[in-house]
């Protein structure tokens, strides 16, 4: 019997892009997250006594600013050197972007297995054939897993490789390919990274993203970890979910259907808040609010965002205090409108009504409206246009998104400033 940790997309020293952004966002805590749940992992193995750690893909995140990341890493690889625990890591599309590392040594007791071609370790002691194969460019659209040998006779034969699989919503396409591509080899395990969500794609032979072991943004929400697996007679016996993360984000939902008061609405927000504070694991949270439903309270949110967002953070404060980091807070919930008798109405307030309210909700259909965006983008500095930013101005969805908060607004505070009740 021995048993293996399956980890994969650490992005150690990941930059955290457009915190400066937020006045109370806790940077520090979150730039060294990645680090921190990483020496968790360290500690998992030495504590279970593994025999070898798999690390499929990702352990960097592109190019370093500085050697410290390689010396953190090294500090650590040490620690389980220490206790005879060897890594094997293959390098994925953010590794291959990497060119410090290849002017350094991995460290003694971590194997990076070739990028180009499979390479296989055994290990005969255990009776286990490890086959992979990195990337050795950032960009791979090959199938790797088709230069993959069969299976090994009589051992334990286990697959490491960083994959996009057949596509997964969020991730980019690398190294295409099958789970019956996987399956034709003949492996007992196949140990995958490159999606940041855990995904158990089959068990007969068991087919495991174990996703990624620290969440970096909202979208990737929910606990973090990796997968301690046992092996027994040569068949695994046990996979072991084992969370790793220090900081959780949380998404929050707060269905406002049928409320009338906004005290009734800050309660809910009171109660998802310790419901989600409960379920963290003990982990310190960064938390984004959305608002559903359908209620006459969703106008006078809209009116006032920032006003109800510093309330609810008041709220957030007086529950987790430096737990807990309300990230944003976002509004979905659609008001109790009487429209028809506003659209009845010959008055200027109803002609500013219906224009507000037919402005297209495709962004390509409002006249002028690039031209604004071209003019915030030379006002703006550039990193709050940042990918994982909330004004990623480069994605359609962004800008809907942001045109139907303009119109929410707009009519909240026309329907609340003594218009339309």
């Amino acid at each position: 019997m021995f048993k293996f940790i399956h980890a994969a997309d650490v992005h150690l020293d990941s930059p955290l892009r457009g915190l400066s952004r937020y006045e109370s966002a806790p940077a520090e805590s979150i730039r060294n997250a990645c680090r921190r749940a990483f020496e968790n992992l360290v500690a998992l193995a030495i504590e279970e006594k593994v025999s070898f750690v798999l690390l499929a893909g990702d352990l960097y995140d592109g190019d370093w600013k500085d050697y410290s990341t390689g010396i953190f890493l090294s500090r650590q690889m040490g620690r389980l050197g220490h206790h005879g625990i060897s890594v094997f890591a293959v390098a994925g599309n953010h590794d291959a972007a990497n060119r410090m590392t290849k002017a350094l040594d991995n460290p003694a007791n971590m194997t990076m297995l070739s990028s180009r071609k499979v390479e296989t370790i055994r290990l005969a002691e255990l009776g286990v054939a490890i086959h992979g194969r990195s990337f050795g460019t950032q960009h791979v659209n090959e199938n790797l897993a088709s230069g993959f040998a069969a299976a090994e006779r009589g051992i334990f034969n286990i697959g490491l490789l960083h994959t996009s699989l057949d596509g997964r919503e969020g991730h980019a396409v690398y190294a295409p390919c099958t789970a019956d591509d996987l399956r034709a080899k003949g492996y007992q395990y196949w140990a995958l990274g490159h999606i940041h969500k855990q995904e158990f794609v089959s068990e007969d032979p068991w087919i495991v993203f174990p996703g990624c072991i620290q969440g970096r943004h909202i979208r990737e929400a929910g606990a973090k970890g990796c997968l301690l697996v046992t092996v027994e007679d040569g068949a695994v016996s046990a996979v072991e979910k084992c969370l790793l993360d220090v900081l959780r984000w949380v998404e929050c939902r707060v269905d406002l259907t049928d409320t009338t008061e906004m005290q009734e609405v800050f309660e809910l927000v009171r109660k998802s808040i310790e419901n989600q504070s409960q379920s963290a694991d003990g982990r310190p949270m960064a938390m984004r609010i959305r608002f559903e439903g359908t209620s006459s309270t969703a106008d006078e949110l809209s009116a006032f965002p920032e006003r109800f967002e510093q309330q609810i953070k008041s709220i957030g404060a007086e529950i987790a205090g430096d737990d807990l980091w309300i990230e944003r807070v976002e509004n979905a919930a659609v008001g109790k409108l009487d429209l028809e008798s506003a659209y009845s109405e010959d008055s200027a307030f109803a002609k500013l009504l219906k224009d507000i309210l037919s402005t297209p909700h495709n962004p390509d259909e409002i006249s002028g409206l690039r031209d604004v965006i071209a003019d915030l983008r030379q006002k703006i500095p550039s990193e709050a246009f940042g990918a994982e930013s909330v004004l990623n101005l480069d994605e359609s969805q962004t800008i809907k998104r942001l045109v139907d908060e303009a119109k929410h607004m707009l009519v909240g505070r026309l329907l609340t400033g003594g218009g339309v009740k």
